[in-house]
């Protein structure tokens, strides 16, 4: 695979900086385009095998296809004598692998955010005839001081109108975020996308992957066969609601999951936010302590009729303000 230095003047145009990362097929860097001093993500393609160049070339039509703010988007792409490329915008933040890896189970409320905007960019990028085959928390991108999840490297993606480029018995991907039909190299769609997704919100939730084992062979068995230990036994701030919703997106049977990434996402907003609910609660019960409070003394604190009628009698105030 071939690397290039700081400096680097590449395809004429983009003079390269640091290493963001390196994959299978190719090597990211920071770069800027040195005629419009715009700094991009710069993908430039490892190697020549054909099946390579040919699924490098379905990333950047597949990328090419979307315009949603979840999904990263394409600025550029070409060739040069050797190598093939790929600009993306450069998004600053850091990946929900990394979150996880720092700070472990996430708040219900970080987690559905974070959920959500996968799913509005699966239901865009689904819309559109591209399956992204490889969601996993290192190609979820938190950006902004709100942070935004931007779903990124479409390096697998499948477009619904290419040939496939994997033998039918064959899989592709992260294991631990392959639904068991893909485990098992068979025909698949868009629910195994979604399938992905309540992997990684289950693991945002438990602070571990619902399927979990001593080697391999041990993970993918339990993929195919056992269901994953209940959110609810794990943490109280979860409700049964979510703890259904979850259930659902990771059932073995593609067709009892859910049928869109729409689907999936109105289940969620029928969700209760139990840690809300709570916080809610507390200020309820200072609300009615101050109002209990304020009539407590408005009840031994005469009217101020009554402050002037004892004046007017007794000559003096009866009364202690």
């Amino acid at each position: 695979m071939a690397t290039f230095a700081p400096g680097t003047l590449f395809a004429g145009r983009y003079e390269i900086g640091d290493v963001l990362g390196r994959g299978g097929m190719g090597s990211v860097y920071r770069a800027q385009h040195v005629g419009l001093r715009k700094e991009v993500a710069l993908k430039i393609l490892g190697g020549d095998h054909p099946e390579t160049a040919t699924r490098f070339e379905r990333e950047a039509r597949a990328i090419a296809k979307l315009d949603h703010p979840s999904c990263v988007r394409i600025l550029d792409h070409g060739r040069t004598q050797r190598h093939q490329y790929l600009a993306m915008e450069l998004l600053e933040g850091t990946t929900l692998a990394k979150l996880m890896g720092t700070e472990g189970r996430l708040s219900v409320s970080r987690a559905l955010a974070v959920t959500r905007n996968l799913l509005t960019a699966l239901a865009h990028a689904h819309g559109r005839g591209v399956l992204h085959r490889d969601i996993k928390p290192e190609n979820v991108m938190l950006v902004g001081s709100s942070p935004r999840a931007i779903l990124i490297d479409f390096g697998l993606a499948h477009l619904q109108d290419d040939a496939p480029l994997t033998a039918r018995g064959m899989c592709i991907g992260s294991p631990s975020y392959l639904a068991p039909e893909r485990l098992d190299g068979l025909p698949h769609d868009t629910r195994s996308d979604l399938y992905a997704v309540g992997v990684i919100l289950y693991e945002m939730l438990a602070g571990a992957r619902p399927f979990v084992g001593a080697s391999t062979e041990e993970i993918l068995r339990n993929i195919r066969e056992r269901p994953a230990r209940p959110l609810r036994a794990i943490r109280d701030d979860v409700s049964r609601q979510l703890d259904a919703v979850v259930v659902r997106a990771l059932t073995k049977a593609p067709a009892r999951r859910f049928a869109s990434a729409e689907d999936m996402l109105g289940a969620l907003e029928e969700v209760p936010l139990l840690e809300q609910l709570a916080e809610q609660a507390v200020v309820t019960a200072r609300q009615e302590q101050e109002t209990t409070m304020m009539l407590a003394v408005a009840a031994d604190k005469p009217s101020r009729w009554a402050r002037i009628w004892g004046w007017l009698r007794f000559g003096s105030w009866r009364w202690s303000s």
